[in-house]
């Protein structure tokens, strides 16, 4: 016999923003800052976003919203379905909203595979006055498989994502170039990602802010 799945706890946008900023450090930022900062992440699974989202966070007094840990948070065991993933992004949205409002510096860390999934994260960063980062993250496929490989046996809590390498491949034939300025990393050299992060901690931290295409 097979378990019942679990259903969401109900509930409209409101609950859903007020249980997301429950389960983040949204204390007033460590320094007011005039233009708090939108980092949005563009890439694959595998393709090391959250790996970099966590060395960024502490370094710029980020809060990371991470899809696939708030996907579980509100729908418990996920469909992945359609109107599951409305749900999901309006309340990450509105929650991102919140806190840039309050001053503090936003990591959205999803795939955004299409220019349509990060024009919500634009017109946000638009009505706060927050500037956006956007950084686009590869690897070498073969660096990707090893790594879903890796994470499908281990039993990492830090790792949410259930994607294996068919999903990788199925986004993959869906990925659009970002039309905007971004940066992009390759996370399979240890030393170029470290100097990459580098350069964006002093980017989130530099008030004038520096040209995004740099490392385009």
């Amino acid at each position: 016999m097979t378990s019942p799945r679990r259903q969401a706890p109900a509930g409209g946008l409101q609950a859903d923003v007020s249980r997301i900023l429950q389960g983040t450090s949204a204390r007033a930022p460590a320094q007011l800052r005039n233009a708090p900062v939108l980092i949005l992440t563009i890439g694959l699974p595998g393709s090391g976003k959250s790996t970099f989202a966590r060395r960024l966070a502490p370094e710029v007094d980020a809060v990371i919203l991470e899809s696939d840990v708030l996907r579980r948070l509100l729908f418990g065991e996920p469909s992945y379905s359609p109107a599951e993933n409305r749900r999901l992004f309006a309340a990450l949205h509105a929650s991102a909203r919140e806190l840039l409002a309050r001053g503090r510096n936003v990591i959205i860390d999803a795939t955004s595979i299409k220019e349509s999934d990060r024009r919500p994260a634009f017109e946000v960063a638009e009505q706060t006055g927050a500037r956006v980062l956007q950084i686009r993250f590869s690897a070498p496929e073969a660096v990707i498989a090893r790594r879903l490989t890796r994470r499908s046996e281990s039993q990492d809590p830090a790792d949410s994502s259930s994607a294996g390498m068919r999903v990788y491949r199925r986004m993959a034939e869906l990925i659009e170039a970002p039309k905007r300025d971004h940066w992009t990393i390759d996370t399979s050299n240890d030393a170029e990602t470290h100097a990459a992060l580098s350069r964006v901690v002093e980017a989130c931290r530099s008030q004038a802010g520096r040209a995004l295409g740099e490392m385009r």
